[in-house]
This record gives structure tokens, sequence and C-alpha cells, in this order.
């Protein structure tokens, strides 16, 4: 059963990191990189449909069996990698033009694979975190060992793609994209049917909500169920770090990458080398997982981890535009200092999850992570391209620096709150 939880973690762990690299390598091919508003748009709008949608495929989960859910949703993400290279020849744009007024209809059609990509990759990676609660009981040691894999697909997947694109194009690095899925949903076809595990507390449930009929006389819909597991003041936590967390991911899966090759002047490859570095530091992190926990408390120590991850990534600009030695291994110790912060965050989520929600409600408390995280996803592409394209601001520079210090202030808020808690004082 390990086996098969960790192999889909493997390939479920990284689409969204290979996905996004090349998304913003072949936007910024087609689009003129100075249209920044435009470009934020079309990357965010990759997470729209998960925000919009997970909380419902979090129930598909909790009720079908998460099994099924990944194999379908995999199948989608393989039609889905395979349209991207496809819509600039239906559309007569040729790669490399980076066209300075696209039409909306073309725009548009790279939107809706985005959405479709976008929802996709983030339910199999739902899936993936919904195994740790739902068959392993969200153990510490179970939930660093899935990150690990994780991470190690993540170190090995994006400088793949990124030769690929190199070498191949367009086609070979979304051909390469969806073999990589298509991985994932073999490896989902040997998980066992999570039905059984998560019946027995349903039925539990169920019983306790019938012996007190009268207090509870309405039956919520699933939505409206998810959404009250955020008065749980350690999911609330989890949650709001989740958006917070977005102040860096959200930079590195969009402008990230642009600066990199624009700004630059890096190769896909060595892009794809950044990214599996910092993957392979988060394989290490996540397996310091369990012995952190014996010492440190886990809010604690996410808020912490959180905290250096957006550092880490918003100080990018500073170490210059003139490649060279010293500016990769500055690159390289920057993102790896992300990556191993980003290890420890990810099972810490999960194990205060898992801790303080029941196995029937896995999928959708996944769900609801998902959805908020996508949620900043969504706003900070949009928001950083508006920042560059406004004058006073001085640029895509000083634009990673508001970011990331949007990103600091909300977390030292966040601070504030749990310190005088009286939830987390009992914890």
């Amino acid at each position: 059963m390990q086996s098969a939880v960790y192999s889909t973690a493997f390939f479920n762990g990284t689409v969204q990191s290979m996905g996004t690299t090349i998304v913003a390598l072949l936007v910024v091919a087609l689009i003129d990189k100075n249209l920044g508003l435009l470009i934020g748009v079309i990357l965010a709008s990759r997470q729209f449909l998960t925000v919009t949608m997970s909380v419902f495929s979090g129930t598909m989960m909790d009720n079908f069996g998460t099994k099924r859910v990944i194999v379908a949703f995999g199948a989608a993400g393989v039609i889905s990698a395979l349209t991207y290279p496809m819509l600039a020849p239906i559309f007569g744009v040729e790669f490399g033009s980076s066209l300075q007024n696209p039409s909306i209809l073309f725009v548009c059609s790279i939107i809706l694979v985005q959405m479709v990509s976008g929802w996709s990759e983030a339910t199999a990676w739902i899936g993936s975190q919904t195994l740790v609660g739902q068959l392993m009981q969200g153990q510490p040691i179970y939930a660093g060992r899935m990150t690990f894999v994780a991470r190690i697909g993540g170190f090995l997947g994006p400088p793949a793609i990124g030769y690929a694109w190199d070498f191949w194009g367009p086609w070979g690095g979304f051909g390469f994209l969806a073999i990589w899925i298509l991985g994932g949903m073999v490896a989902a076809s040997f998980l066992p049917d999570t039905r059984t595990a998560t019946q027995s507390s349903r039925n539990q449930s169920e019983h306790k909500i019938s012996m007190d009929s009268e207090a509870n006389p309405i039956k919520t819909s699933s939505y409206m169920e998810t959404l009250r597991l955020l008065l749980i003041p350690a999911v609330a936590l989890v949650i709001m770090v989740t958006v917070m967390r977005q102040t860096g991911s959200g930079v590195q899966t969009s402008f990230y990458v642009v600066w990199l090759g624009e700004h630059i002047g890096i190769d896909g490859s060595t892009i794809g080398w950044l990214i599996g570095a910092a993957n392979g530091a988060s394989a290490v992190a996540a397996l310091c997982t369990a012995p952190l926990l014996k010492k440190y408390s886990a809010h604690w120590l996410l808020i912490l981890m959180v905290t250096i991850s957006v550092v880490a990534i918003a100080i990018t600009p500073a170490f210059g535009t003139n490649f060279g030695t010293l500016l990769f291994l500055a690159l390289l110790g920057g993102i790896c200092v992300r990556g191993f912060s980003q290890g420890l965050n990810l099972p810490l989520m999960m194990i205060i999850l898992a801790r303080n929600v029941a196995p029937h409600f896995q999928g959708r408390v996944s769900a609801l992570r998902i959805s908020f995280n996508r949620f900043g996803g969504l706003l900070v592409p949009p928001g950083m391209g508006a920042l560059a394209d406004m004058e006073i601001v001085g640029g895509l520079t000083n634009a990673f620096y508001i970011i990331g210090l949007a990103g600091v202030f909300s977390l030292g808020c966040l601070s504030l709150w749990v310190k005088f808690s009286p939830s987390f004082k009992k914890n």
C-alpha cells in the first residue's frame, strides 16, 4: 500500500512545477514579455477551476474513492497537456513570435486549456495527499516519507522537462509532461479502495447526528459541511498559512521563470535544474519532519518555514542579472533554502489537518486547503504583473520585493493571533 501511495506522489507531486515552468516558457515565446498583466492573467488562470471546484473533487474522493478520481483526472491532464502545443499552429502563430497584440480568441484558448490542466493536476495531487489521512492516519513518519518521494520526483522531473523543451521544443516538453502524468495514473491503479477506510468513520458520524436529530434538522450540503471545518482553529491556521504561502509559490510558478528566462537569459534545462535542486532540498527536509515534531510545536514550525520560503524567493532580483558562476550559485542557494522550507511546511500542514479532522473528511479538507492555496496563486501573478507595469513601482524587480514584504507582514499578523489564541496554548 505504501509503495502505491508513494508512487502516485512521485508523479502527481511535481506536475505543477513542471507544467507551470514550460507554460511560462511557452507564453513568453508567444506573447511579448512587456505585457506583464496579460502574462500574469494567463499564468494565473491555471488556478481558476482549482479554486472553484476542488471541494467537489475532494467530496468525490470521500464518496467514490480516491483511486478512481486520480485516474479520471489524470486522463484529463494527459489530454490537456497535449493540447498546449496544438494551439499556436491552429491560430497560425509561430513559436518565438512574441506577439505585441495577440487575438482575444487565441488568449482565451490558452486560458481554457490552462484551467482544465490546472484543475486536473491539482485534483490528482489532492488525491495523493488525501491518502495520507485516509490510509495512514496522518502519522508524521508517513507524511514525511510521502513528501520525500514527491520531492524526489520534483528533483528529476523539472530538469528532464527542461531538456525536452530545449531539444524538441513545445511538443517535446508537453509530450514529456503527458507521459509523466500517465505514470501517475498507472501508479494509482495499484491503490486499494479507500471507501472501506472512510466508511466506518462516516457511519460513526451519521450515528452521532441521528441521536440528536432535533438539533440537526437540516442536512447541510457537502460544500457547506466543508466550509464549517474552518471553525476548527487548527484548520483555520493551515488555510491562512496556505494563502500567505502563495506570496512565494505564486511568484515561483510565474514571474520567477520569466525573470530567469527573459531578464537573465537562462535556458529551460538550467531553469529545470534550479527547480529540481529545490525539490531535492525539499526531499531531505521532509525526512526531518518527525524528529522536529518531537521538539517543536507544529504550528510554530509551520509559520517559520513558510516565512523563510517567501523571503528566499522574494530576494531573487537582488542577486543581479549578469549570468555567471557566482550568480548561478546565488540562485541555487536561494532556491534550495526555499526548497528546504517547502519540504517541511507541506507535511506539517497534512499532519495538522489529519490530527484535527475525521477520516471521512480528509478528501474535503485537503481540497479546501488546495482551493485556498490556488486562490492565492490566482491573485499573485496578475497582481505582480500589474505592479511590474506601474511606473511608480519601478518594474519587475521591485514587484518581487513588494510581494515578499506583503507575505512576511501577513505571516507576522498570523503569528500574533496564534500567540494569543487559547486553542494553540493548549497544544
